[in-house]
């Protein structure tokens, strides 16, 4: 709720703000957490059946020939390894799971130092102005990792320079 002086009290900022923040970064954890994993293993699950149908004899039984499809097999999955590896690089599964997972337990440990009156949060007069500008401050810094990530994106390699591969 916010105040005639514009103010909202602690235990609306509580709800509206760090709940809600707490949710959101779970959520987002969570899903970039399913798509990496997924993402991941099935890359190790098409990299070892790549040399496993390569190694399949071209002819089979009653002199069925195989290599076409062998062929067509490996270069599927050979496609199917670039893409993966592609949308993996793109997306920033891993680097989005980790950020958001590290951003959603910083600010549990603020909530909980907060509710608990704990270190910088002992004095009552103080407590609620530091505990939103703790809160504010994990939020910017998030976003401002964010934003770099995508920007790297955005800007491209100078020659003889590759991306970093972790930002952040």
């Amino acid at each position: 709720m916010i105040t005639a002086t514009n103010q909202m009290d602690p235990a609306s900022y509580l709800k509206e703000r760090v709940e809600d923040q707490l949710s959101y970064y779970e959520k987002a954890a969570n899903k970039a957490k399913r798509a990496y994993t997924r993402i991941q293993i099935t890359i190790i699950v098409l990299g070892l059946l790549v040399p496993v149908v390569v190694n399949i004899p071209s002819e089979w039984g009653n002199g069925i020939n195989l290599d076409i499809p062998i062929r067509i097999a490996v270069t599927i999955m050979s496609l199917a390894l670039a893409i993966l590896n592609g949308i993996l690089n793109f997306r920033k599964y891993g680097d989005l799971w980790l950020s958001y997972r590290m951003t959603e337990e910083l600010l549990k440990h603020e909530k909980f130092l907060y509710l608990t009156r704990a270190g910088k949060y002992s004095e009552a007069e103080t407590a609620y102005s530091e505990f939103a500008q703790s809160i504010e401050s994990i939020l910017s810094a998030e976003h401002n990792k964010f934003r770099s990530l995508i920007e790297d994106e955005k800007r491209p390699a100078s020659k003889g320079e590759g991306k970093p591969l972790h930002s952040g």
